[in-house]
């Protein structure tokens, strides 16, 4: 009986070369209808442990390297979750309302405030401004007495300084009467301011005056006698007279 043959050790080793690229219809080129491998599903998973979401093929989290086990091939967001996410959102965004809200009112505040205070300075200002005023005013007032004081002690002097020239001649008119040279009896004597020479003129510095020695009263009430001419300075207080205009 003959042996039987022996296969080569070529014709036992199977081909390990790649597969011929894969063309139109999913039919290797030359390969008849050899099924390719299907492509691998990538899924995002959620890891339990660190939660972080990627999108893997593997079963390790890349983040952390815990296992997926038990994880189906995607991941979805619980109706609870999202209910959870959704209350955050609201009370993020009412929180964010009301913090508007109290920042706004205390922009208010702080406007109101600074209104207050700009008023309150006004105040004080025209105030101030006021008080100022009434004791410039009262300066004024007291100044204006002060001067009409002054003026009023200027008048009487000169009152005084007439009186004195009015006794001055009347003297002069009764030497005159005993040494011979005028005729008397003198009762009084009269000195009456010409023009520009007013006591009540106290921007006047001199003044001019007509004085009558009287010495007849006749029956008609009128006086008559001798006619004496002076003159004053009212600055220093001196005076002189002659007889005659």
């Amino acid at each position: 009986m003959p042996a039987p043959e022996t296969p080569s050790t070529e014709e036992n080793i199977p081909n390990m070369a790649a597969p011929e690229p894969v063309v139109d219809g999913g039919k290797p080129a030359d390969m008849g209808e050899t099924p390719v491998q299907d492509e691998i599903s990538i899924y995002t998973k959620l890891c339990s442990k660190c939660s972080v979401q990627t999108e893997t093929a593997g079963s390790f989290c890349p983040n952390c390297g815990a296992s997926y086990a038990g994880a189906n091939g995607g991941t979805t967001v619980s109706k609870r979750t999202w209910i959870v996410a959704a209350s955050v959102m609201v009370l993020f965004i009412v929180g964010v309302v009301i913090g508007l809200g109290i920042l706004q009112s205390n922009r208010d505040k702080e406007a109101e405030q600074a209104a207050a205070a700009t008023s309150a300075a006004a105040s004080a200002e025209a105030s101030r401004s006021a008080a100022v005023a009434a004791a410039v005013a009262s300066e004024s007032a007291a100044a204006a007495k002060i001067q009409a004081d002054k003026d009023a002690v200027k008048t009487e002097l000169r009152k005084l300084l007439s009186t004195s020239l009015e006794e001055s001649v009347l003297k002069d008119a009764q030497k005159r009467e005993a040494e011979g040279r005028l005729t008397g009896p003198f009762s009084r004597s009269s000195c009456t301011p010409l023009g520009g020479g007013s006591i009540d003129d106290l921007t006047a510095k001199t003044g001019t005056f007509e004085c009558i020695a009287v010495n007849k009263k006749d029956d008609d009430g009128t006086e008559s006698g001798y006619v004496f001419s002076a003159t004053v300075n009212w600055d220093t207080g001196e005076y002189q007279w002659r007889l005659g205009r």
